[in-house]
């Protein structure tokens, strides 16, 4: 493993508004860091972790996983403790995603098919919707790319590489959510974790007439203009 010196403020003070408890997962029992990356795949991984946390492989984890967890938080592990973890003194891991997907994910996740959760953020009010209600992906795009990726970008389409703390935290094992089950056990395997039951949990909804991308490579190369660092660091 890698070992850093970070400390609590270089975590806090990474970006703005955001807390440092509702991303960052740690086990010390089993000497494991979890960095959680919206939209790809956090949801399956957090029940996952919470059946080994509990030893529980039977009871079906309903609701908001997210909100209904057993997992231990940051104020019962203590900031020193977590900063080591990420530092190395534990096995760190995480999951990315191909950036298309992802923001095409975000886009009909959030604002297609969840038009509740759009009426909440406070994006809504700087978009505008079609007849029916329904946002434009071209809208949702042109939004995006006028916002600050630290101070303004929602977790679920801030940059991959912002989310996962980068340069400040060296993982040992960052998997793809497209080889999501191989990876998870070898992460499993590397980090001496026992065998829990996998549940897939929040599959995307897409339409089946196909992609936004189909067609129009114009916004291909703004969405990849907007996560170029992500595709760099991760192969994609």
């Amino acid at each position: 493993m890698t070992v850093d010196r970070l400390s609590w403020p270089d975590v806090r003070d990474y970006y703005t508004g955001v807390r440092p408890a509702t991303y960052l997962l740690a086990l010390p029992e089993h000497g494991i860091i979890y960095v959680k990356n919206p939209k790809a795949g956090c949801s399956t991984v957090l029940a996952w972790l919470d059946r080994i946390h509990t030893g529980d492989w039977e009871t079906p984890r309903t609701g908001n996983i997210h909100t209904s967890h057993h997992l231990p938080r940051i104020r019962d592990v203590g900031r020193g403790q977590v900063v080591r973890m990420l530092s190395g003194s534990a096995y760190r891991f995480s999951f990315v995603r191909d950036p298309l997907r992802r923001f095409e994910s975000t886009y009909w996740d959030k604002f297609v098919h969840s038009r509740e959760w759009g009426a909440r953020s406070r994006v809504k009010d700087g978009l505008r919707a079609d007849d029916d209600g329904v946002i434009g992906f071209e809208a949702f795009l042109d939004l995006v790319e006028q916002q600050d990726p630290l101070t303004e970008m929602d977790p679920h389409w801030r940059p991959q590489h912002v989310n996962l703390l980068h340069p400040l935290v060296h993982y040992d094992r960052i998997g793809r959510l497209e080889n999501f089950a191989a990876d998870l056990e070898l992460i499993r395997q590397e980090a001496g974790l026992p065998a829990a039951p996998l549940e897939t949990r929040n599959v995307s909804k897409r339409p089946r007439e196909g992609s936004v991308f189909d067609g129009r490579p114009d916004l291909v190369r703004r969405v990849q203009a907007l996560y170029a660092l992500d595709f760099e660091l991760y192969g994609y």
